[in-house]
C-alpha cells in the first residue's frame, strides 16, 4: 500500500475527496536561523500526525517530524537543501525528503491556512 510519510500515515486514511488536509496548530521555530513550522493533520480515521514544514527552494515541503528509525522529533535536524535531505538529531541518518523514509508532500497557504496537498505516488 502507498504512503506518504513513511510507513505510518497511509493514502487509505486520507478522505477520498480530499486532495488537501488542513495543517492545524502552526508553531513557528527558529532552527540556527532558518523558520520551520510544527503542525497537525488529523486523518479521516481521527488520529491526528505531527508535521514539520520546511521552506526548501522557493516552496514549502511537509515531512512527518518523527524519525522513521527512532521516532525522534526532526525539528532540530539539520536541512541540506541542496541534497535534499534533513539528517537526523539523534543518530545523524540522512534522510531524503523525498525518499521512502519521509516522502515530503508540498504545502500550500491559502486565506490564513496551511494545506498539506496529495501527491501522487
Amino acid at each position: 500500500m502507498p504512503t506518504i510519510w513513511g510507513r505510518r500515515l497511509l493514502f487509505c486514511q486520507w478522505d477520498a475527496m480530499s486532495e488537501e488536509l488542513p495543517i492545524e496548530h502552526i508553531q513557528d521555530h527558529d532552527i540556527r536561523g532558518e523558520t520551520r513550522w510544527t503542525g497537525y493533520v488529523k486523518l479521516s480515521n481521527g488520529y491526528r500526525v505531527g508535521v514539520l514544514v520546511l521552506a526548501v527552494g522557493d516552496g514549502l515541503i511537509a515531512v512527518r517530524n518523527r524519525c522513521p528509525h527512532r521516532a525522534v522529533p526532526l525539528l532540530q535536524g539539520r536541512l541540506d537543501q541542496t541534497a535534499g535531505t534533513l539528517e537526523c538529531p539523534s543518530h545523524g541518518w540522512e534522510l531524503p525528503l523525498v525518499g521512502s523514509d519521509l516522502k515530503g508532500a508540498p504545502v500550500v497557504k491559502r486565506d490564513g491556512q496551511w494545506f498539506l496537498v496529495r501527491t501522487a505516488v
